[in-house]
C-alpha cells in the first residue's frame, strides 16, 4: 500500500490521478532514509483506485513500530493499494535528474509532476519490475478493484464500459429501495436518475406493483471509485444478497454498510 496520514491526501492523489497513473517514491531527508538514498528517486509503482484501511490489511507486526504513536495508534492509516511496481537501477538525485522542484507538499501528501520533460525522464530510467509482498486480505482487495468478480459488469475503464459513457466521469454510487420493503438495488452510474427511470420502465405498474425510489446516493470523482464502494456495500452485506446486487436487509442494516464504505471501513 501507498500509505498516508490524513483521508484528504489520499482522496487528492485520487482526485488529481487517471487509472494507470504511477506514484514515484523519493528519498526523504531524514534519519528514516539512509544517506547514500535521501533525494534520490527510488521506485515507482501504479495504484488501485480503492480508499483502504491500513489496518484493516496489515497487522501491528508487518508494520514499522516507530510509525504508532504514544497511544498506539497508526500515524498512517489510510492508503491506497499498488497493483505493480518497479525499482529504479541507478536510483539519481531528483533535484539532478528533474526540472521542478518538490515541495513539502511531496512528503506527507503528493505533489503532481506536469512537465512532460520530467515525466518522460523518470519513464526512461532503467527500472526492475517486482511484485507486492503476499497477503490474503490485500490480493482478495486487489481483486475487487480489478473487478475480477464484478456484478454488473467489467471493471470501468476509458476503453471498455457498458454503461457510462466515460469511467473518469462525476459518478454516483447509489441504493435503491423497493418500495417500502426490504429489498434493494446497489448499483453506481453517471445519473441517478436516468438509471432509477430506466429500472422502473421494467415494472408492470399497471397492476399496482411498487417502484423502485433512491434512498441513498454517494457522489465521486469517477466512475472506478464510485464501483468500488458499490463493491464495497455489498461485500460487507454478503450475506444479505440475495441474487446480482439485490440485497434483503434492513434500513439500518445498509445505512450501517453506507457508512462503514465510504470511510474505506
Amino acid at each position: 500500500m501507498a500509505t498516508f496520514g490524513s483521508q484528504g491526501h489520499m482522496s487528492r492523489l485520487l482526485a488529481i490521478s487517471d487509472p494507470g497513473d504511477r506514484l514515484v517514491f523519493v528519498g526523504t531527508k531524514t534519519e528514516r532514509t539512509s544517506l547514500e538514498l535521501q533525494g534520490r528517486i527510488l521506485s515507482m509503482a501504479e495504484f488501485g483506485r480503492l480508499r483502504l484501511r491500513t489496518l484493516d490489511y496489515f497487522t501491528k507486526d508487518q508494520l514499522d513500530l516507530r510509525d504508532f504513536d504514544a497511544q498506539g495508534n497508526f500515524k498512517f492509516p489510510h492508503g491506497v493499494p499498488i497493483v505493480r511496481g518497479w525499482v529504479f537501477n541507478p536510483q539519481p538525485l531528483a533535484n539532478d535528474l528533474l526540472k521542478q522542484r518538490l515541495t513539502m507538499l511531496a512528503t506527507p501528501g503528493v505533489e503532481e509532476l506536469t512537465d512532460p520533460a520530467d515525466i518522460a525522464a523518470i519513464l526512461a530510467l532503467p527500472s526492475s519490475p517486482f511484485e507486492p509482498p503476499p497477503n490474503q486480505q490485500f490480493d482478495r482487495m486487489r481483486r475487487v478493484n480489478d473487478a475480477l468478480k464484478p456484478t454488473t459488469g467489467p471493471t470501468p475503464s476509458n476503453s471498455t464500459y457498458e454503461v457510462e459513457k466515460s469511467a473518469m466521469e462525476t459518478s454516483w454510487t447509489y441504493a435503491m429501495r423497493f418500495g417500502s420493503t426490504s429489498i434493494w438495488k446497489i448499483g453506481h452510474a453517471l445519473s441517478v436518475s436516468g438509471r432509477l427511470g430506466e429500472i422502473n420502465r421494467h415494472i408492470p405498474y399497471e397492476i399496482g406493483i411498487p417502484f423502485w425510489k433512491i434512498e441513498f446516493q454517494q457522489k465521486w470523482p469517477d466512475a472506478i471509485t464510485a464501483h468500488a464502494m458499490e463493491q464495497k456495500v455489498l461485500e460487507i452485506l454478503d450475506a444479505k444478497r440475495t441474487t446480482g446486487e439485490r440485497i434483503n436487509c434492513s434500513q439500518r442494516e445498509l445505512g450501517t454498510a453506507w457508512q462503514r464504505a465510504i470511510v474505506g471501513d
